[in-house]
């Protein structure tokens, strides 16, 4: 079987948003009170889905391992503690409790451990009340067959089996609102962006980081290098994020091998309106802030990078038209977030081959049972 037929004859064949939507909302209404677990926007999408189908009320409680919640309010409901939790539920006060974080496995294993049963935790909530949210104005299967053959195109572009399980679980997921498609295809989240089956870091390593937040990913690349590099180029657009950043840079003594940028990665060289949102924060037209955005191109000029990253919440696709000149003299290792659109998941690896048609493409995913950290891998064939 080639890979067009094989890509078609194992993806979702109906568009089953609605649905799976209304399957979920049918087992809550059988479902006694509910805790959500997670306070942060995670725990919002689940509220707010639930809110939408007249179901509010089923939730009595939220819940956080972060202790500085515990006794506040989100939504007006109290933030319990995870030992309050067990209290509720063994007392029959609640009956489920709905994982909202992207840290699904980690949470669900910490409730086992505290005596709840395995049919009281939702790890499947939280995944499909944000792709119904997110998807109201076109459902993942639109999406994906009005742009088919671009989707396979990808698929038959992908080097290794592994890579073609993640692209087909991540589609099928979206397609069904079912996060059972994503089991058993997430790499060690230790491994985002240095997957050890695909990267080997050289002593010679010039890494450009595009999107470098507070340095969690150089703090990374210093230990699996063993501090053996030639040079890393730090790109964050947030200020206050870019000044934590310096600071760790100079309390690790590594100021001699580490450029740092205060700037936006785009395809010209402009102000944009910025979102600050911890973690997340993002290029938008309904930014509180401005900030100063230019092409890699322009930034590293004559730097012969050898290892370009991009996680830069929706802006790779322009960051890449920015930073083509680079790509297309020197050929770094790329590895590119893709998660952030399901439109990025085919424009793009097609973007990155058109730029260099021999570059060896994988995927990999780095959460289990959820489609964030998906990382697509360009390897030169030098690097392979």
């Amino acid at each position: 079987m080639d890979n067009i037929s094989e890509f078609r004859s194992n993806l979702i064949k109906n568009d089953l948003y609605n649905e799976s939507a209304k399957k979920y909302v049918d087992k809550i209404k059988n479902t006694g009170n509910i805790v959500i677990w997670g306070c942060a926007s995670t725990g919002q999408y689940v509220y707010d889905f639930l809110e939408k189908f007249g179901l509010v009320d089923k939730i009595k409680y939220f819940a956080d391992n972060d202790r500085k919640k515990w006794g506040s309010k989100m939504n007006g409901l109290l933030i319990l503690s995870p030992e309050e939790v067990v209290k509720k539920y063994n007392d029959k006060s609640i009956s489920s409790i709905i994982v909202a974080s992207q840290h699904l496995s980690d949470i669900r294993k910490q409730l086992l451990s505290l005596g709840i049963e395995d049919h009281a935790i939702d790890v499947r909530g939280f995944s499909l009340a944000k792709d119904y949210l997110d998807f109201r104005n076109e459902s993942p299967f639109e999406i994906i067959n009005s742009h088919i053959e671009q989707y396979e195109k990808v698929y038959s572009y992908l080097s290794d089996e592994h890579s073609k399980k993640v692209y087909l679980g991540i589609l099928n997921s979206k397609i069904s609102l079912d996060n059972k498609y994503m089991k058993g295809i997430a790499s060690p989240a230790k491994e985002q962006y240095f997957d050890k089956e695909l990267i080997k870091i050289s002593e010679e390593e010039v890494f450009c980081d595009c999107g470098s937040f507070n340095g969690d990913t150089l703090e990374t690349f210093i230990s699996l290098s063993g501090g053996r590099y030639k040079k890393y180029i730090a790109i964050e657009a947030d200020k206050e994020i870019y000044n934590e950043l310096n600071k760790k840079v100079v309390a690790k003594g590594i100021s001699k091998n580490v450029q740092t940028y205060n700037v936006a990665c785009w395809d010209e060289k402009t102000i944009l309106k910025f979102q600050p949102l911890q973690d997340s924060g993002h290029i938008s037209e309904n930014g509180e802030v401005f900030v100063c955005a230019d092409t890699l191109d322009n930034i590293l000029q004559n730097e012969e990078v050898t290892f370009l990253k991009m996680d830069i919440e929706g802006a790779e696709e322009r960051a890449l038209k920015g930073a083509s000149a680079v790509i297309k003299k020197y050929k770094p290792v790329l590895a590119i977030c893709l998660y952030h659109s399901l439109e990025d998941y085919y424009k793009l690896p097609l973007l990155i081959k058109e730029m260099n048609d021999e570059y060896s493409l994988f995927i990999r995913n780095y959460t289990d049972m959820l489609d964030v950290e998906t990382v697509c891998y360009a390897i030169p064939k030098d690097r392979l």
